[in-house]
């Protein structure tokens, strides 16, 4: 049976996704490529870290999870994956591959049931977190939701700081 929290959790990532479009709402394509430091992720690059490493299936951790008895997930932090594809994409395009990223995935919660939101994996990331090293299915997605959060924000910031 389907979860209610599952639903829950596909509802919030529905909300993170009309917060970020609204960050992103009446930024131009100038705007959106410019960094304000040479250390800070312009909005694109921001966008390109969502879309995720080039081929890399956003729904293949959580799939594992399910599958398997606590496999270990690695995930590397850091990285905004701004190839030279990527570059050339309009503001758009990136846009839009970020909403079929994360619509794909709201439609795997919106699935999910009890029992595979309490499945666990190792996550090393998370060892030093209040979530810890071995995190239930929920809590993996609830601190997805929190670094899409973190994205939304960095993304109003660099706006700010370039004047968009």
């Amino acid at each position: 049976m389907v979860s209610e929290a599952g639903t829950s959790l596909r509802d919030a990532l529905g909300q993170k996704m009309d917060e970020l479009s609204e960050a992103l709402d009446g930024l131009d394509e100038e705007k959106a490529g410019r960094r304000a430091a040479d250390a800070e992720w312009c909005c694109k690059e921001v966008l390109s870290h969502l879309m995720g490493d080039e081929g890399e299936d956003i729904l293949a951790p959580l799939r594992r999870i399910i599958e398997e008895d606590t496999p270990l997930i690695g995930i590397v932090t850091g990285l905004p994956y701004y190839t030279p594809d990527r570059q050339t994409m309009s503001l758009a395009e990136m846009r839009g591959a970020v909403s079929s990223r994360y619509g794909e995935l709201a439609e795997f919660l919106g699935g999910l049931t009890d029992a595979d939101l309490a499945r666990k994996a190792r996550v090393p990331l998370f060892k030093e977190t209040p979530i810890g090293e071995y995190a239930t299915m929920a809590q993996f997605v609830g601190a997805l939701n929190f670094h899409l959060t973190d994205h939304i924000n960095q993304i109003r910031n660099a706006r700010q700081q370039v004047g968009a």
